[in-house]
């Protein structure tokens, strides 16, 4: 599978979300925080998506060059996080030249550190930044267990490492115009079904899917009422009514 999809900040701001619908984006990653000042634009953005049911996942710039600010980081995009919901992942953005000068050890253990605390609180979590960039600069061997959005602007990724999102143009793009909704902006390709796999893994707000047998027992048991309420809670749930049905039939 291959979805296209843009990330935007603030340097977006008056974006147009429906025109954005209308030529293709199907996903949309919002910069949430620039190392500890959040996105000005970020609550606006989330709110416009969710209202045009466009999945969405975050990003966070950072700038720290020790493990405590690294932490302080994480704990701020909790709270920027807080209540909402996202069909993809949380990226940490790793690419600032400040961090080149850190060493292999302390720039991994930054990584890890701030990628482990929220992938603790229950978020799908990942690394932005450009293969050369992990290879030279951090022990990229070391962050093998972690989902990789890759930006390298050319007609083909060629990144050594499995990745799951590819940034392939921004303002420099080899694939197709570098605008959506009239907007200079970054473009994806993502290549997993984030949504369904945050989903059904109850992470990034969302609460763990059930099995079609697990409903359809809490069904006979009475737990989603009768009749059209029945249908109308579960549909409302984000479950299939017919499939469940079905088994309940099979059940009884």
């Amino acid at each position: 599978m291959q979805r296209f999809g843009v990330d935007i900040s603030k340097w977006q701001s008056g974006f147009d979300f429906n025109k954005a619908l209308q030529e293709g984006v199907e996903f949309i990653i919002l910069r949430g925080a620039y190392a500890m000042s959040k996105d000005k634009c970020f609550d606006n953005f989330y709110k416009q998506c969710k209202s045009l049911n466009i999945p969405v996942g975050v990003y966070h710039y950072t700038m720290a060059e020790t493990v405590d600010e690294a932490r302080d980081e994480a704990n701020f995009m909790l709270n920027i996080l807080k209540g909402k919901q996202f069909e993809y992942p949380i990226w940490l953005d790793v690419e600032d030249k400040v961090q080149k000068t850190l060493g292999k050890d302390l720039l991994t253990q930054i990584i890890t550190t701030y990628l482990d605390i929220l992938e603790g609180a229950g978020y799908y979590v990942g690394i932005y930044s450009t293969y050369l960039y992990l290879r030279d600069y951090a022990h990229i061997d070391m962050l093998d267990k972690y989902d990789k959005w890759i930006a390298q602007w050319s007609i083909k990724n060629t990144c050594k490492k499995p990745y799951g999102m590819w940034q392939f143009g921004g303002e420099t793009n080899k694939i197709r115009t570098n605008k959506v909704a009239g907007v200079t902006c970054d473009q994806n390709y993502a290549y997993k079904d984030y949504p369904a796999i945050i989903k059904n893994a109850g992470l990034n707000g969302f609460t763990k899917c059930k099995s079609i047998d697990q409903l359809a027992r809490e069904v006979i048991a009475g737990y989603w009422g009768t009749g059209l309420n029945r249908k109308i809670r579960l549909t409302e749930a984000g479950y299939d009514y017919n499939a469940v049905q079905k088994r309940v039939n099979e059940i009884v």
